[in-house]
């Protein structure tokens, strides 16, 4: 694989510089956390991040009964289109506990790497595992009622901290897609109904002329969730989303635990 961009290996410089600043105590947690931050600038930096997510609610319903009964419509080619796909994708809600795999592939130089998470939420908490080279669960990230924690596996050190802008789909480097119900309708450029790996998708792609890029979303019409999301800049793939392994039933409390014994879950959670 080639090298990285010489961006990106002058801001790795300049955090090395950091850390050896840093008392060997505080070193590892600092690489950590250096680690984490990277990775949320990843997450952000390209269109279609730190816009926002609707976490599911109590009332939350199957996807496809919400499409049905609300908009009437049977989700077919002919049926969705540019003009009303932000009416379809804003009828839609995320079922309220469910967990993921989530690949992210970036692309540069024609160089690519590929990051590999789990997302769980339940509880409106949403947690994020980062897996190694491996596959072996490495760090976790999760957000709670607007306060971010984090900590890695097989370290006692744990981060908590206010989330700022930075939402539960950033941290998974996932876009939003409920976002596409605030963009100009005139920056659709296609939608339509497609499937993806034999579920059936709504998809929408958005381009902005100022920054040159389109993102590509394909939505579940059977769960409500992101699925894929290809962004583009030209005719050249610069980062793609793949969301799979999709279980919309309740993860288990023990992921949500923290290193210091601390459950994120409510506490009437047994």
């Amino acid at each position: 694989m080639t090298e990285k961009p010489t961006e990106q290996k002058k801001k790795q410089s300049l955090f090395e510089k950091i850390v050896q600043k840093i008392t060997p105590r505080r070193a590892t947690l600092a690489v950590f956390l250096v680690t984490v931050a990277f990775a949320i600038l990843l997450a952000v930096a390209l269109p279609g991040g730190n816009t926002g997510i609707v976490l599911p609610d109590s009332n939350s319903t199957d996807a496809h009964d919400v499409i049905t009964e609300q908009t009437q419509y049977e989700l077919t080619s002919t049926d969705i289109t540019k003009e009303n796909v932000q009416q379809v994708v804003a009828s839609l809600e995320r079922p309220e506990a469910y967990s993921t795999s989530i690949t992210n592939t970036l692309y540069w130089n024609g160089a690519w790497k590929e990051i590999h998470a789990m997302q769980y939420v339940r509880d409106d908490v949403c947690l994020t595992q980062y897996d190694d080279a491996n596959g072996n669960a490495e760090r976790f990230e999760a957000v709670k009622d607007g306060n971010y924690f984090a900590w890695q596996r097989g370290n006692s050190a744990q981060y908590t901290g206010v989330t700022g802008t930075v939402t539960p789909d950033d941290l998974s480097m996932i876009p939003t897609y409920e976002t596409l119900v605030q963009e100009d309708p005139q920056t659709i450029t296609e939608a339509g109904l497609r499937t993806v790996s034999g579920v059936s998708c709504i998809y929408a792609t958005v381009a902005h002329a100022e920054s040159g890029y389109s993102l590509t979303y394909w939505i579940s019409a059977v769960s409500g969730l992101l699925i894929q999301a290809d962004y583009t800049r030209g005719s050249e793939l610069v980062r793609s989303v793949v969301v799979d392994e999709i279980e919309q039933e309740q993860p288990s409390a023990s992921l949500f635990v923290m290193p210091d014994g601390t459950s994120l879950l409510p506490e009437d959670i047994e």
